[in-house]
């Protein structure tokens, strides 16, 4: 067995297992998937308060503004998606939202049939006959800068609200939400599409509650010795804007006292936690003169959230998970999460009525292959945990009829049983089937939606097998004319809307980026498909000046094209190989998580593995290196080449199913053998129950 497994500082991982109260084993495997006090959190939290606020971007402010003034003129509105999942529930997202804040003419547009991606002279048209003035595109607008400047020129204002790469300039919107052009202020790029909507839907749902541009001071003080020290944040939209901590020396004139005086000094409500003990304590800082009127937060906090009543702040900061992410002034960050928490959860549509739009933002983010890392984690996390308690009433018929009920869904079960299902829908040219079973309120409508749904993945299943085998014979005589670094494949039998899942497929298989092209008439649609470390979007901007449009990210993307220029894309592919590094290939060693101890393999294990997930791009399935386990029952399943292992592995601390899908030696590994296993640690469901399982990744016979 190859692998490979990174360095460990020990320090540092007791520091991390004191400071969080994780168990070393924990510890050391977040420490080697590059955990650290800075971002420690996105591994352990999952609630939505930790999510940035989209008020961090201007360009938030613009967008909101404009629709809040078409709400309000009653004006016609428009929502151009995308055909496949991300695209989907974004446009679900933000047909919901503005649903729920009373527009009544508004109108939802995906690409249909054969139709290209992204916003065209076609759709510009039907925008303009429709005679709507404010077009929001959702997953797509970023590389439109000539149909967006021509809207505008008419009268249509435009917000973008997209992930993509942007090209070097950016249309001329009136507001353009898109993490990945400079400037925008969001600290994580990595979002979908829908977690981008989503970004702009709850900036909505705020901004028609009073706590919108509102501002206010959050203050704590407490004695120290000689001094006072206070602590005190400025919020606007519930974000900190200006912070302020300043040890007041007592019982004489300081410069710390003014600059104090001088932040309080703006007019603001200053709101704290129990009032009169905090007069009192501020009155020793300032000076009996000094009279400062405060806003007690207590009743509110205790009605929201009854287990904090009759704890002191002091108390209530050795209990916050906030507090647990800051080595100093835990007291005033425990105000603020308290104060922000309350704040949302006392309007219904910021939390609660929220959880419809979190659980299609999990399916998106998913389906679109996001790397799980940073904010995406918490979607993600938060997302799975809605879908499997209390799932939306238009979701819960596919995820019954996909055995998905009663059951903690992951990642895994999301992108192999319901992505699928809504995706076959746009790539059977229908998606707008699938947007309507995100819209739908009635169960009855819902699944029969949904069996129209999986009607559409049986047909694109077969179309798929057959287009695959169409062009298999392509794929090989391409990797061999192009050196066995990159595989292009054009055809007028190939669908368009099985572009992207061919390229997907084949590029899986080869392990090189896949460009899969269906000509129609007089033009083509592409599909780019790769995986690190190579950067779909990256490799078609070579190629650019031939395209009509393109977009994409890191390891999808796509084009549309005049068939004319499908020769010199050929060729420009071609010459463009030439300078593509090869990268490793099946032999490249595991990267481990750990090597386990003697008898150490326990259920912890298993919960380890929980809070390890979701799991995606960035973020692999844990993997465990444990010596000397004995096999006490094996059974072959299927064919000698087709088939998979299943079995019972005994080691010191007990037995524990297994599961091995690709093993290339079934013959040598009988009962009673000794090996060397590594492993991933995964939840068996089957029949309502689920079970702790070994998912074998690598197993050798020890000599």
């Amino acid at each position: 067995m190859k692998y490979t497994i990174a360095p460990i500082n020990d320090d540092a991982i007791m520091h991390m297992s004191s400071t969080y109260n994780l168990g070393v084993l924990l510890s050391t495997i977040l420490s080697r998937r590059g955990a650290t006090t800075e971002n420690i959190q996105y591994f352990l939290e999952d609630e939505f308060i930790y999510q940035e606020s989209p008020f961090v971007s201007d360009e938030i402010f613009s967008a909101v503004e404009r629709i809040n003034e078409a709400l309000d003129e009653k004006e016609k509105i428009i929502i151009f998606g995308d055909r496949d999942v991300d695209g989907i529930t974004s446009t679900a997202i933000i047909y919901r939202t503005l649903k729920s804040l009373g527009c009544d003419s508004l109108t939802a547009r995906l690409p249909e049939g054969d139709e290209s991606y992204g916003l065209t002279s076609s759709i510009v048209k039907e925008i303009l006959d429709g005679e709507y003035s404010l077009l929001i595109t959702v997953d797509n607008g970023i590389s439109s800068q000539e149909e967006v400047a021509e809207l505008e020129r008419n009268g249509v204002s435009v917000i973008i609200t997209d992930h993509h790469l942007p090209e070097s300039s950016i249309p001329p919107a009136t507001a353009i939400i898109d993490p990945k052009v400079e400037g925008q202020g969001f600290s994580f790029s990595d979002y979908a599409g829908c977690a981008v909507a989503s970004k702009l839907s709850w900036a909505l749902l705020f901004s028609r509650t009073p706590l919108y541009q509102e501002s206010v001071i959050l203050l704590h003080s407490q004695p120290g010795n000689g001094t006072i020290r206070v602590s005190a944040v400025k919020l606007e939209n519930l974000i900190e804007y200006d912070r302020i901590v300043i040890d007041v020396l007592l019982d004489r004139e300081s410069l710390e006292r003014d600059k104090l005086l001088s932040f309080l000094s703006c007019n603001l409500p200053i709101v704290v936690l129990d009032s009169q003990l905090e007069k009192n304590t501020l009155k020793r800082a300032l000076g009996k003169g000094v009279d400062i009127s405060l806003v007690d937060f207590r009743g509110q906090l205790e009605r929201v959230m009854p287990q904090a009543r009759g704890k002191s702040l002091f108390d209530l900061s050795r209990l916050s998970r906030a507090a647990l992410y800051e080595s100093v002034d835990k007291e005033i960050i425990t105000l603020v999460s308290l104060f922000r928490s309350v704040s949302i959860y006392s309007y219904p549509s910021l939390s609660k009525g929220f959880e419809t739009i979190m659980q299609l933002e999990a399916i998106g983010t998913i389906s679109d292959l996001m790397p799980m890392k940073g904010e995406n984690r918490y979607i993600v996390k938060k997302g799975l945990k809605l879908l499997s308690k209390n799932p939306a009433i238009f979701l819960s018929p596919l995820l019954s009829r996909q055995g998905l009920i009663q059951k903690s869904i992951t990642a895994k079960d999301i992108s192999f049983k319901v992505a699928p299902i809504i995706n076959a829908a746009g790539r059977m040219g229908h998606p707008s089937v699938a947007l309507s079973l995100l819209l739908s309120d009635d169960y009855s409508e819902a699944d029969e939606i949904t069996l129209k749904l999986l009607t559409f993945n049986k047909e694109r299943q077969k179309t798929e097998e057959d287009a695959l085998k169409l062009v298999s014979s392509k794929a090989k005589e391409s990797l061999e004319k192009l050196n066995n670094k990159m595989i292009f494949i054009e055809d007028d039998r190939i669908p368009r809307g099985l572009t992207g899942a061919l390229s997907s497929k084949l590029s899986g298989e080869y392990s090189v980026p896949v460009i899969v092209v269906a000509t129609m008439d007089d033009h083509s649609s592409g599909s780019l498909r790769c995986k690190a470390p190579w950067n779909a979007k990256k490799i078609l901007s070579n190629f650019s000046y031939l395209f009509e449009d393109y977009g994409g990210h890191r390891f999808a993307a796509g084009f549309s094209m005049d068939n004319r220029n499908i020769d010199e894309l050929s060729d420009e592919v071609a010459k463009y190989t030439l300078s593509l590094e090869e990268e490793g290939g099946e032999d490249d060693p595991l990267e481990l998580d750990a090597i386990l101890p003697e008898g150490y393999i326990t259920p912890e294990i298993w919960r380890i593995g929980t809070i390890l997930e979701p799991y995606g791009q960035e973020n692999p399935p844990l993997k465990l290196l444990y010596r000397g386990a004995r096999i006490e029952e094996v059974y072959q399943v299927g064919g000698t080449k087709s088939g998979y292992l299943r079995g019972t592995i005994r080691t010191k601390s007990g037995a524990w199913p297994f599961l091995w899908w690709s093993c290339p030696d079934k013959s040598q590994f009988q009962k009673g053998c000794v090996v060397d296993i590594i492993f991933s640690p995964e939840k068996n469901f089957y029949r309502g129950i689920e079970k702790d399982q070994m998912l074998i990744e690598a197993m050798e016979l020890t000599k």
